[in-house]
Formats: C-alpha cells, sequence, structure tokens
C-alpha cells in the first residue's frame, strides 16, 4: 500500500519539530509525550486546523508508512490511533462549543469497507468549528447507509473518506445514487488514496477532491456559500457571532466590557454572539473599532486570518 510522500514532506518548518516529536510519540506508544506536544502547540497559540493539519495528520502518515514497511505492527499502530483519538477528543472540547448552528448540513464518513476514520474525523471537527451542521457516520459506513441518511438529513455536502483502492468500487455506487437524489447533495472525496492520485473520468462530473483536511473544508465552505444563497444571511449572522466571541475571549473581554467599549447593552452582545441579532452597519463598524479588526474580519466565513482562534469562550 503505496502512500507517496511521507508526513514531513507535508510540514512547513515552524512545525518540524513538533510532528517528530509527536510522531516519536505515537510509534512508541507514549501518550503523555503526546499530550505534552499537544500542550505546547496550545501555548504557543496555535488553531485547531493547524493542529490538525500540521502536527496530527502528518504524523499519522508516517505512523501509516511505517506500518506498510514493517517498521511497526498492527498492534503499534492502532495504539497510536487511540492516542490520536484521545488528543483529538481532548481538543474538540477546548475549540467547539455548543452554539447555533447554520442551516447548511454536512454528512461525512468513510466509504464501506474503510476503517481509517481519523481523517473523516478532522473535517467533521473543522466544520463544526466553522458552525455547520454535521452528521459524522464514523468508519465502514455502507453506500445505501450513506445515501439513505443524505436524503433523510438533506445533506447539502457528503464528504466521504478513502484510503484503499479497492474502495472505489462502493465509491462510483455511492456517487451515482447521490446523484440521484434530489436535490442532489455535492459529494466531496477526501483521503490519503486521493493526496497523489487523480480522480477517475467517469466520476469527475460528480464529485469533488480534496487533498487533506484544510484543503476540504475550504472547498466545502465554497460550494455551501455558492450553492444555498438563501441561507446567506443566518451564516453571516452565525459566523458574526462566533467572530465576535473569539475575539472577545481572546482579549479576555467579559461580554459587559465589550457592551462598554462599543456602547451598546449587554444584552446586544449575547444576541450577536448567539447570531440572533440583525446588527446595523452602524454596530458592526462599533464592535470593529473595539476588537481592533476590520468589519470584513467580522464577516469572513475562511477563517481568522491573523487572529489566533481562542479556546473556549
Amino acid at each position: 500500500m503505496s502512500r507517496g510522500n511521507t508526513g514531513l514532506d507535508r510540514v512547513t518548518d515552524s512545525f518540524s519539530g513538533l510532528v517528530r516529536r509527536f510522531t516519536a510519540s505515537l510509534a512508541s506508544g507514549d501518550p503523555d509525550t503526546a499530550a505534552q506536544v499537544i500542550e505546547e502547540a496550545l501555548k504557543g497559540q496555535r488553531s485547531l486546523i493547524e493542529i490538525y493539519a500540521q502536527i496530527i495528520a502528518p504524523a499519522l502518515v508516517s505512523i501509516g508508512d511505517s506500518w506498510c514497511t514493517g517498521g511497526i505492527g498492527v498492534g503499534d499502530e492502532h495504539l497510536a490511533t487511540q492516542i490520536v483519538i484521545e488528543q483529538m477528543n481532548r481538543l474538540r472540547s477546548l475549540f467547539i462549543t455548543p452554539e447555533p448552528r447554520s442551516p447548511y448540513r454536512v454528512l461525512v464518513g468513510c466509504i464501506e469497507g474503510e476503517q481509517h476514520f481519523v481523517g473523516a474525523r478532522m473535517i467533521t471537527d473543522l466544520c463544526l468549528l466553522r458552525g455547520w451542521g454535521v452528521d459524522f457516520l464514523g468508519a465502514n459506513t455502507p453506500a445505501k447507509a450513506v445515501v439513505e441518511m443524505a436524503g433523510r438529513r438533506h445533506a447539502h455536502v457528503v464528504a466521504l473518506s478513502l484510503t484503499l483502492q479497492q474502495g472505489m468500487r462502493h465509491v462510483r455506487r455511492v456517487v451515482e445514487d447521490l446523484n440521484a437524489l434530489s436535490p442532489p447533495p455535492t459529494v466531496i472525496l477526501g483521503g490519503q488514496l486521493f493526496a497523489a492520485n487523480s480522480l477517475p473520468a467517469r466520476l469527475q462530473g460528480g464529485c469533488a477532491v480534496a487533498r487533506d483536511a484544510a484543503e476540504g473544508v475550504e472547498l466545502i465552505g465554497k460550494l455551501l456559500r455558492s450553492d444555498r444563497p438563501k441561507a446567506m444571511l443566518r451564516e453571516y449572522l452565525l459566523t458574526l457571532g462566533r467572530r465576535v466571541r473569539e475575539l472577545r475571549t481572546n482579549k479576555r473581554w467579559t461580554q459587559e466590557e465589550l457592551a462598554q467599549a462599543t456602547r451598546v447593552t449587554r444584552v446586544c452582545i449575547v444576541a450577536v454572539e448567539g447570531g440572533k441579532q440583525n446588527v446595523s452597519m452602524d454596530i458592526l463598524i462599533r464592535l470593529a473599532n473595539a476588537l481592533s479588526v476590520s468589519p470584513e474580519l467580522l464577516l469572513s466565513s475562511d477563517g481568522m486570518s491573523g487572529v489566533s482562534q481562542g479556546r473556549g469562550a
């Protein structure tokens, strides 16, 4: 099972040391060191997408390569996966808080026969971080179940993960059946199989490909905005609420302190952060000035450019 580039080939210099230590902790079955590496990343104000895409994902690719070449055994790989799951559970509790969800719905799962689900779980968490509604089906989801759930849950996007080539026969069937739904969801394929391989010609009109979790979430965001314009106001209000809350908590301000800085009531701030306040341009500019950012950033759904995404609310 060839995996192409190693995990470290995909890592920027600023993360390489953390990745090497995290990979070593997984290979040796050392959960304490793994936790220490993640804690260092958190203290360095790394965002969830940076930790997932620049530390955990490349480390897992390296572990997979070691298993393929006989460097570690099946038990070692399973233990490494469990250590990663523990850290992801911890990160999820720090970054993702219960909040109103947008009307967009994403269905995430693994193709029938696919047992590697960590990448799909990453996509799920990053979609939740964006405020979208997400249904995670987990590993080895039968094609019939994917289609049934997509129709019943009114999914706008179906994201499916695949590692092994033999799973392509299930991909073709599930894409055809999803395209037969009314309205059909957009299908995005990801996973290690597609990190270096192009999409077969017969599927190119029916779905898109993401090479990693970060690219997948950006692609989902673009598809949702272009395909569902009627949901845009609600989406912007929820985005505004998340941005305001993240920036406020980064400043260590209470809602009352932000209300004083913007000269509005605390009730208004609560409504804005909950995505329930259709704000005027005047209030938007007041919020931006108080939080030392541009109004455009408050409305952007493309991530906190240059701004650390805080932990907790």
